[in-house]
């Protein structure tokens, strides 16, 4: 009985130390305020919220806020082995997919990424490595969302990132911007940006252009800004 306590007790600590996420904990994010993540059945004013937002009501003024809850402190994502590349083609499309994750690092959330071959933590979002998708996308981020109360909790079945043919075996810097743009874009819509932008300057325009750079616009941020400075499950109307 005792051995079986010592072992009880060295899991939890491990737990504790090394596994356990959310708020206020080391390198996360500081709690918010309960009422900033309990937003179902509140509405706000479009008026006053639409203005200065970015691109935030580019769908409509008549729509519900669904985004990550900050008391989740830190957001870990999961950038496992590209199962049909090898060598150094698959070393430098998980480098630029990590890059184009790690864009979006502090915006709002610091962002822990786990790219080793296995792993025993749990994450939030997945990167899932495809050759192609039925409707021709670049890439997808499946996002779903259930009410919990007051709360708003928001998951992902993973984010989907097209890999080009060419990247086994003429990978280049045009190669790396274009999977970095496309990572950065996916990565938007994870984090709960749904619409896109109507500038071709903005990391979230509907298409990855020969001229898209991949990096994020101030309209880029300053909308994951507003988004997160709404009450979550909040409706704007």
């Amino acid at each position: 009985m005792f051995r079986l306590a010592c072992y009880a007790g060295i899991v939890f600590a491990i737990y504790w130390f090394g596994f356990r996420d959310g708020c206020g904990t080391k390198g996360a994010l500081a709690c918010p305020p309960p009422e900033l993540e309990e937003g179902i059945g509140v509405t706000l004013d479009a008026r006053e919220v639409c203005p200065g937002s970015g691109y935030l009501c580019a769908q409509g003024r008549n729509f519900q806020v669904v985004r990550w809850g900050l008391d989740k402190g830190r957001l870990r994502v999961r950038v496992p082995p590209v199962e049909f590349l090898q060598g150094e083609s698959e070393r430098k499309v998980r480098a630029a997919v990590v890059e184009g994750i790690k864009a979006w690092d502090r915006k709002p959330f610091p962002i822990v990424i786990d790219d080793g071959n296995y792993t025993l933590r749990f994450w939030d979002i997945r990167v899932v490595w495809t050759q192609g998708l039925n409707n021709h996308a670049l890439g997808q981020a499946r996002v779903n969302w259930k009410i919990d109360g007051k709360r708003m909790k928001m998951e992902t079945d993973g984010m989907a990132v097209v890999i080009p043919p060419a990247a086994a075996s003429g990978f280049n810097e045009g190669m790396h911007e274009y999977i970095k743009a496309v990572t950065m874009h996916e990565m938007s819509h994870a984090l709960g940006i749904m619409w896109h932008s109507d500038s071709t300057r903005d990391i979230m325009y509907p298409q990855i252009l020969p001229n898209t750079m991949a990096q994020l616009s101030e309209r880029d941020l300053r909308t994951v800004e507003a988004l997160y400075e709404l009450p979550n499950g909040a409706m704007v109307q």
